[in-house]
């Protein structure tokens, strides 16, 4: 599998660390992070290659909001990073079962999750992100939950942190009602 790094300042460096010219070329690239990558790094890559954006309606939305919040700064007490996070659930027992396989990010407080839909944006932009577990759930049982090491793609890591923005700050595109 291909690696691709992705650096604070919004590069999207390959293999041989030089700047990937296509950036839809490397969306199945394994992702590592470059220490210090923020969510102000997520954007800086957007706008660096536009065509990233068309991967998720939320990303232009979660643009304009950031684009009018301080240069630096933008960071919170009340957590340590924030983490992606892929989640595999089977669920639908007894009845039809199904299998969903999710990223989301989360906010982390050393060890302890933080719901993001509590903090402002001004307070998450310059927060670090870091690549966390695998974590499955079966059935429903919080109780019975393992952890695994795993891999996120660059697909994965974009939509991830997209649809969480999406879903915290945009409600209206997430209604399940038409």
């Amino acid at each position: 599998m291909n690696t691709a790094t992705l650096a604070r300042n919004g590069m999207i460096l390959t293999e041989h660390e030089s700047e990937a010219v296509e950036p839809l070329a490397h969306l199945a690239s394994k992702v590592t992070l470059e220490k210090g990558y923020t969510l102000r790094s997520f954007l800086d890559m957007v706008r660096r290659y536009p065509v990233l954006k068309t991967l998720s309606i939320y990303i232009p939305n979660l643009q304009d909001e950031c684009s009018q919040l301080p240069d630096s700064g933008c960071r919170s007490d009340g957590l340590t990073h924030m983490e992606l996070i892929k989640r595999v659930e089977m669920i639908g027992f007894p009845g039809d079962p199904r299998l969903n396989i999710l990223c989301t990010l989360h906010g982390k407080y050393n060890d302890q999750e933080q719901e993001l839909r509590l903090f402002q944006l001004s307070s998450l932009l310059d927060m670090p992100i870091k690549l966390g577990m695998l974590t499955h759930k079966v059935f429903g049982d919080s109780v019975s939950i393992m952890e695994f090491d795993t891999d996120y793609s660059l697909f994965e890591f974009i939509e991830g942190i997209a649809w969480e923005f999406g879903f915290q700050r945009f409600p209206e595109h997430c209604s399940i009602r038409g």
